[in-house]
């Protein structure tokens, strides 16, 4: 069986889906299968390009933004359109 590698988008799309109501990052890690460290570095840059926002003080709850919103409408309409 082989396992195909996930795009850097897929794995932005993946933690967007993942924090659309308001997730920890233990929800992130396991939503994702990503583990801590990647998980961190994904979400700083998503966070920095301003797709997903911190809700709260420790432990943060992370959300989506309607720019990451958006991201993930325009993901989805192109693995539509992209054969498989």
């Amino acid at each position: 069986m082989s396992r195909e590698r996930r795009s850097r988008l897929d794995v932005y799309a993946d933690i967007l889906e993942a924090v659309k109501g308001g997730s920890k990052k233990t929800h992130i890690v396991y939503q994702a299968n990503l583990n801590f460290k990647r998980c961190k570095k994904y979400l700083d840059n998503l966070r920095g390009n301003g797709l997903i926002k911190a809700e709260s003080n420790p432990p943060l709850v992370w959300s989506i933004t309607e720019e990451g919103k958006e991201f993930l409408k325009k993901y989805d309409d192109m693995r539509d359109i992209l054969p498989r």
